[in-house]
């Protein structure tokens, strides 16, 4: 109904050109709309009369100005030799079209609430919803939009039945991903009162399903969350009735939830600034309101992921602070006691404990609000124990949640990798190169990848790049890939690596895949051996079971390790069993003993 009130605005002005103010006074009755909503509704009317915007012959775009009607609306005209009509027959010509017009109007009001009925009677259910960035009608406030639109998600993830996926990227008037519907909206912050604008577009068909607007103090601004994620359960689930959705937990102040969401909007961009600015944004929301359970919980994310980017940062102390954080907020907010066991499932990882951390992990998928990390985390945790096959499916289940988070976007490529599926993993890999991810472990995994494929030079870039991330010297890189390329220079390669090893300029984990690289198997072994004796994991566990480490497996200090490592006990625990160099497991799809 929108959309066709647009198109008779543009009849009505007879090529005129309507201006945006024009539009929203006219349609939305001067509510707040974002550009994008009106940027839609032209693009489902072009694509209804399959008009083409660079060369259109219905709508015109005039930018900066507005929008205008290219063809001109034609009444029937009395002919030339006709007599003069009467009064009569003059109302008559001119009542014909419009009584045209309202049949129009009245077959597409019928077929609208045709399809509505559909939908609300199954056969056109909305099963999946893609959340879109709402945006900043205030350009101070982007902190306070990414944390609405966060905690929105969160929400709506409670709703039974469907599919929430959540966006990184604004809505363009159509889903990079494949869902029923999209909501997207605005955020106005005028003082101390917040308004909300929000909607639901059917994307299969392009029709308005619902829009509101939601007006409050900004100290109620989880209050005006869980209206807007009400309401939209009310929409899509008839069965809903009134009953409204709450949050896990709410922050019992403004300043508590501005700090957290800025927090949020930080931890997102991954790096050593980043991630340290959002420790200390978590910190002050918890000063804020000490009983706000998820501004603990983003806290001990950001410690486990601080020693990723920070090499100063000491591991043993962050397991220590990230545990704390967890308790505290565990004790402070029962409501997040299954959420919390990502950050064990973390920890128990970190430490070889991997029956108790599969288990946490398990719970922390099964809460009735599971967050995209816990799926990418037990990821990494079933590819450290050989559940490679496992460790994919988790990775995609954490992409279908997120499908614009670099970092997700990057364990599926090395999810791939690991399974020797190279065009799979290359396609994700690309993607996350395109997004400014900051990891120094991606353009690691992607060097490797590169190595694979026979493309040096590339894997060099990509590994100096990730080296000089991790704040490590990267000289030694082309020196030592040339042996890879070239065999005759390989033993130089090998004293180089030698020579930084003595000199401590190179990571342990880089050394050990460098030692295979070069068919030196012992010396990984000695780096392998070594940490795993100290417990600490400064190479990732599952890098033991991809093709390039073949060398290792094959060496016969090789259960010795996996022994150390805690494998053994895990594996005869959860019934799987080392099979042609790899794990397979009973409960996995497929086992054959």
């Amino acid at each position: 109904p929108l959309v066709m009130d647009v198109l008779v605005l543009l009849a009505c002005h007879q090529g005129d050109v309507v201006n945006r103010d024009q539009l929203v006074d006219a349609v939305w009755g001067g509510r707040p709309v974002t550009d994008e909503v009106i940027t839609r509704c032209i693009a489902v009317l072009r694509r209804n009369l399959d008009d083409d915007a660079r060369s259109p012959t219905y709508i015109e775009t005039l930018p900066r100005r507005g929008y205008r009607l290219m063809l001109p609306v034609v009444l029937p005209e009395v002919g030339e030799d006709d007599a003069p009509p009467a009064r009569g027959a003059v109302r008559q010509a001119y009542l014909w079209p419009l009584l045209v017009g309202f049949g129009a109007v009245v077959l597409i009001a019928v077929f609208a609430l045709f399809m509505r009925n559909d939908r609300v009677d199954g056969e056109l259910p909305i099963r999946s919803i893609m959340v879109f960035p709402f945006e900043c009608m205030n350009a101070d406030s982007q902190y306070l939009c990414f944390g609405f639109s966060e905690e929105l998600t969160s929400t709506l993830y409670q709703i039974e039945d469907l599919k929430v996926v959540r966006s990184r990227r604004p809505y363009t008037g159509e889903s990079p991903y494949e869902v029923d519907g999209v909501v997207t909206g605005s955020v106005l912050q005028s003082g101390n009162t917040v308004r909300i604008a929000a909607e639901l577009l059917d994307e299969r068909n392009g029709f308005l399903v619902w829009s509101d607007t939601f007006t409050g103090e900004e100290e109620r601004i989880f209050e005006l969350q869980e209206q807007v994620a009400s309401a939209l359960r009310a929409e899509i689930d008839d069965d809903a009735g009134e009953s409204r959705l709450t949050a896990n937990s709410r922050p019992a102040n403004f300043a508590a939830f501005d700090a957290y969401s800025h927090g949020q909007y930080l931890f997102e961009i991954r790096d050593r600034e980043s991630i340290r600015g959002a420790i200390e944004q978590f910190e002050e929301a918890i000063r804020r309101d000490p009983k706000f359970g998820p501004a603990y919980l983003r806290l001990a994310y950001a410690y486990l992921l601080l020693p990723v980017y920070d090499s100063s940062a000491s591991w043993d102390e962050i397991y220590e602070m990230a545990s704390d954080a967890t308790d505290r907020g565990v004790a402070a907010d029962p409501r997040i006691r299954e959420l919390a066991n990502t950050v064990y499932g973390f920890i128990h990882h970190k430490r070889y404990e991997w029956i108790e951390s599969q288990a946490a992990y398990e719970i922390a998928i099964n809460a009735d609000t599971v967050y995209p990390i816990s799926h990418h985390w037990y990821s990494r945790m079933l590819a450290s124990v050989g559940r490679f096959e496992e460790s994919l499916e988790q990775a995609t289940l954490a992409r279908e949640r997120d499908p614009g988070q670099a970092i997700i976007i990057s364990r599926l490529a090395i999810a791939n990798f690991w399974l020797n599926d190279l065009a799979t993993a290359g396609q994700y890999f690309e993607i996350a190169n395109q997004m400014n991810l900051r990891s120094f472990i991606h353009p690691l995994a992607y060097g490797l990848y590169l190595i694979r494929t026979g493309r040096i030079e590339d894997a060099k870039q990509f590994a100096k790049l990730g080296l000089r991330q991790f704040g490590q010297q990267s000289a030694w890189v082309d020196p030592v890939f040339d042996g890879l390329a070239d065999p005759a220079l390989a033993d130089r390669s090998r004293e180089i690596i030698a020579q930084e090893s003595a000199a401590g300029a190179i990571l342990p984990n880089v050394e050990m895949t460098l030692w295979l690289l070069f068919d030196e198997p012992d010396r990984a072994m000695q780096i392998a051996m070594e940490y795993a004796r100290a417990g600490q994991e400064i190479y990732e566990v599952e890098v033991l079971f991809i093709d390039e480490f073949k060398g290792l497996r094959e060496h016969p200090d090789f259960p010795e390790l996996t022994e150390t490592l805690g494998l053994n006990a895990y594996w005869d625990a959860a019934g799987c069993e080392w099979v042609d160099d790899r794990v397979r497991c009973t409960d996995a799809p497929g086992y054959e003993r």
